[in-house]
């Protein structure tokens, strides 16, 4: 066990176990805070249960299943038990595909459902078109059709369904979005299969449950609701914290249920707490008091500057201003080295100060939602070549070096096919020939696009190429029949043009290594110093309005309608991001403010809730300060 299971427990803490010790088990929701600890509660949960029912648990072959947001996440909170095995702890997809795995002809009957039915509306959609229909449109229309037909035909010839981050149903795999569809109709459809579900897993514990999808949370209540008392289901959250769209928010309670308040903060300084309750005030009538010891003034200030061609400058200057100025140490260097992390809205906003803007670019733009996501997590298939292969060429020191030996021994064709032959000289000597040509075309990074390195690099047999990947380099080779939606021929056609110097900043970006990540992507994070920039103009994200929440920007009727029907509009989901932003810092804390009209504006920042505890300054504090 780790330092969480062993740390003072708080009132909800104590709560959580009494609950945990009933003998007719009930569910329960904890509302926790930003830098509450809502982890720690549950990990203490996780192996209380494991501690005081695992002579039952093995008994009866039955495990604690821990449900989280992300891979790493869930590898955190193994690590803190110990790696229990009794503790089943997987993201929510990985857990519902455990479910589903199992029962292939059905994940088989229910795709092909899928697919007939996207087949249809397709169809009607075609049958309904209007004189003003786009061709663009139709043709899109068409190939996803041509698309759906042959998956049609494949999946009769599938044998053995597994999971993916994306779907290639032709390949027997499904994906994300499938998962959360699939498996949640699967259990409200076969009362057997929740009934095994409960009877496996006697307690499951939800993390980050505001995130958690609706259909997911039902299908979770209906196992509970079949369990008997023998069922303790629990979601760990803050709806304050919910900043995706297909999220639950809040999870009602049932008959019987108890919820858990967690108020406390262990993270942020006097200064940032107040910001942080001062956002929040807006919201809900949560306010968090401090669970520290000891807590330090800490500081806040908000940076009010113009939305012109000069943003870029001006934000090293409040940086440089801050390292100055700031009682809290070095805000130019990025977080991993100690300084800050400044916080933006659009992975675009940090592309365009790393330089891949292009790249991201490409697959952003090409509305395959797939390959954006999968780019976005640092895992995209049609870079895997770069990852593992180009890259550690190109940029090891010596071409002959053991780091390439060991590259070209693992990853090309021609060695792997040599060794199993025992011509191991010969390949080596050409595939050191065609390395050498690979450096050659990389030398200039500016310059070198990647689909040329790519081609290359396949030529030669560097490379083993993914079946999709080989399908649009040889449309006439072994994997012509592979068929490619339109929007993927154009991500890789724009991907092609790209030049190899973008794949640096991009993953100093994805590993973390750079001073940027996007609003969305630190929740859960925390760090010494944060710059949270607030810009809707460079945003481009319609979703979220920081000029709306402050009172720059007129509400639109979608945004009036919706508040009057109690609904979310992009004040409440631009308050939830802002405090997500804010709550990220421990000591200190800058906002950035870029705006049309920086009097109106600093005057609405002083308005604010916010503005009661930040210190306000212009671009003539910072020239006359600097």
């Amino acid at each position: 066990m780790t330092s969480r299971v062993n740390t003072p427990d708080t009132d909800a803490d104590r709560q959580i176990r009494e609950i945990l010790d009933l003998d007719q088990l009930i569910g329960f929701t904890v509302v926790a805070g930003a830098g509450s600890g809502k982890t720690t509660s549950l990990v203490k949960a996780l192996a209380h249960v494991t501690s005081t029912r695992g002579s039952s648990l093995l008994a009866k072959t039955q495990r604690v299943a821990c449900i989280t947001y992300t891979e790493i996440a869930a590898k955190e909170i193994h690590e803190e038990i110990g790696n229990d095995p009794l503790a089943s702890v997987s993201t929510i997809h990985s857990f519902l595909w455990s479910l589903a795995k199992p029962f292939q002809k059905d994940v088989g009957a229910w795709v092909t459902a899928r697919i007939d039915e996207q087949i249809e509306d397709l169809l009607e959609k075609q049958a309904n078109y209007g004189p003003g229909t786009r061709q663009t449109t139709k043709n899109n229309d068409a190939a996803d059709l041509e698309k759906r037909r042959h998956q049609q035909a494949a999946v009769k010839h599938v044998k053995h369904w597994r999971y993916g981050v994306g779907a290639d149903y032709a390949r027997g795999v499904v994906g994300h979005a499938d998962v959360i569809k699939m498996v949640p109709e699967m259990i409200l459809e076969r009362k057997l299969l929740a009934q095994l579900v409960g009877r496996q897993f006697p307690f499951i514990f939800v993390d980050e449950s505001q995130d958690t999808f609706p259909e997911v949370v039902q299908a979770l209540k209906h196992i509970w609701s079949l369990a008997d008392g023998k069922l303790c289901l629990a979601f760990f959250g803050d709806p304050m914290q919910q900043i995706y769209q297909q999220g639950v928010v809040a999870v009602p309670l049932e008959p019987g249920w108890v919820n858990v308040d967690k108020p406390q903060n262990f993270r942020s300084s006097r200064r940032v707490l107040a910001c942080v309750n001062a956002v929040r005030s807006e919201g809900d009538s949560l306010q968090q008091v401090t669970g520290l010891k000891e807590q330090s003034r800490g500081e806040a200030f908000c940076f009010v500057l113009p939305s012109d061609d000069q943003r870029n400058d001006r934000l090293e200057i409040v940086r440089s201003w801050l390292d100055k100025h700031s009682t809290s140490g070095n805000w130019t260097r990025s977080a991993h080295q100690g300084g800050s992390k400044i916080l933006m809205i659009v992975h675009r906003m940090a592309a365009k100060r790393l330089g891949f803007e292009a790249l991201y670019a490409a697959f952003n733009d090409s509305r395959s939602s797939s390959l954006k996501q999968a780019f976005e997590e640092g895992n995209a298939w049609p870079l895997t070549p770069f990852r593992d292969v180009i890259l550690p060429l190109c940029l090891a020191k010596e071409p002959s070096s053991s780091a390439v030996l060991a590259v070209l021994r693992k990853s090309s064709p021609l060695v792997r096919s040599a060794q199993a032959a025992r011509k191991v000289k010969v390949a080596l000597t050409s595939s050191k020939e065609a390395v050498e040509e690979l450096r050659q075309i990389a030398r200039n990074p500016r310059e070198a696009k990647l689909g040329d390195l790519l081609r290359l690099a396949a030529r030669r047999e560097l490379i083993e190429l993914d079946p999709r990947m080989d399908a649009y380099l040889n449309p006439e080779g072994e994997h012509g029949d592979v068929v490619l939606d339109e929007r993927v021929i154009s991500a890789l056609d724009a991907m092609s043009e790209c030049v190899l110097s973008e794949l640096e900043g991009y993953y100093t970006y994805v590993k973390q290594e750079s001073p940027y990540s996007t609003q969305h992507g630190t929740k859960g994070s925390e760090f010494e110093r944060v710059i949270v920039v607030l810009d809707d103009e460079e945003g481009r994200y319609s979703l979220y309005s920081y000029d709306k929440l402050l009172g720059l920007k007129d509400l639109s009727a979608a945004d009036i309608a919706n508040q009057s029907k109690g609904e979310d509009s992009a004040i409440e989901r631009t308050r939830r991001l802002l405090y997500v932003c804010v709550s990220r810092a421990r000591e200190s804390l800058a906002v950035v403010l870029f705006a049309a009209d920086v009097n109106r504006a600093v005057e609405a920042v002083r308005r604010s809730a916010l503005g009661q505890h930040v210190e306000i300054l212009t671009l003539n504090d910072l020239s006359i300060r600097l």
